[in-house]
């Protein structure tokens, strides 16, 4: 029983010795900047009414609406951001956006967490409203009569 005892003390110590440091990575900018684990929409994306992104840190006092955007948006359509909570950032457009839109946002440069860590990893992110898709088609989806002279109307969701 004592040797067992004892076997646990020592591992337990060299455990203690051998352990990184807190600091151990306070000289590894990577190993402590903060980064935007999810940014959506991204790539193509239809009826795009909100942006999302969600950081790895707080990057807000939790209902602090007084500070600025976290990204720099170019978008053909208005819109305005804010803080969901101390970590999550929403951008609400002031409508659903049509199609044939590319909008970009980019992180802010300096941008740092509540803690003064400097968010790094991916800066910008986009995403395409695509093309005209078909809204209506008349005759409708399913008409089972059609002439070999049958004209067809589409209402498209763009240009």
């Amino acid at each position: 029983m004592y040797g067992r005892t004892a076997r646990s003390i020592a591992i337990i110590l060299c455990s203690l010795f051998l352990a990184p440091t807190p600091g151990a990575w306070a000289d590894d900018p990577a190993a402590r900047a903060a980064t935007v684990e999810i940014f959506s929409p991204d790539g193509d994306a239809k009826q795009v009414r909100q942006v999302t992104a969600r950081f790895s840190e707080a990057m807000v006092a939790l209902g602090d609406p007084r500070l600025p955007d976290p990204f720099i948006a170019r978008c053909q359509a208005p819109g305005k951001g804010r803080w969901a909570d101390t970590r999550n950032w929403v951008y609400d457009f002031d409508d659903d956006l049509p199609a044939g839109l590319k909008c970009a946002f980019t992180l802010r440069e300096g941008l740092k967490t509540s803690r003064g860590v400097p968010v790094g990893g991916r800066r910008s992110f986009e995403f395409s409203t695509g093309g005209p898709a078909i809204d209506i088609s008349y005759p409708r989806e399913g008409w089972e009569v059609v002439d070999e002279h049958q004209v067809f109307v589409l209402k498209l969701d763009a240009p």
